[in-house]
């Protein structure tokens, strides 16, 4: 659409200038214009002309830098301790007791009894050790 506009317009400029009969009464300004429409009209075609290209021509951009991969570092095999969650089923337990029902570990003449106490089953933290095998870490 540019380049057609532009060579319309040229077109148009060139026609004005040689529609018109010649006078021998024309000074050296009108003429000096037409010169100058002339040159100016070849030059707006000239650059329709010379950037009518569809597509803009290729930008290249610099290479890719290089990747480094990290550097990976061999970690041989270990114990750690670690803790455990570990369930502890409910049992019976047999506890002393003496006989007015006050816990005391004085045997002053007391007489003790035992009785059963059931302790539920609840979860308890243990310590335990752990083998991790050797890997690459990076």
């Amino acid at each position: 659409m540019k380049k057609f506009l532009a060579i319309f317009v040229a077109v148009a400029l060139l026609a004005a200038m040689t529609a018109a009969p010649a006078s021998a009464g024309d000074h050296g300004w009108a003429t000096a214009g037409k010169i100058l429409t002339g040159i100016i009209g070849l030059n707006i075609l000239g650059h329709a002309i010379a950037n009518s290209y569809p597509y803009p021509g290729p930008v290249y951009g610099p290479p890719p830098g290089y990747y480094y991969p990290p550097e990976q570092v061999w970690v041989p095999g270990h114990y750690e301790s670690r803790i455990r969650s570990q369930w502890v089923p409910g049992h019976w337990e047999i506890e002393r007791f003496d006989r007015d029902d006050r816990d005391s570990d004085y045997d002053g003449g007391y007489r003790y009894d035992t009785r059963r106490v059931w302790i539920p089953g609840h979860y308890t933290d243990v310590e335990v050790t752990v083998w991790i095998p050797g890997h690459w870490e990076g």
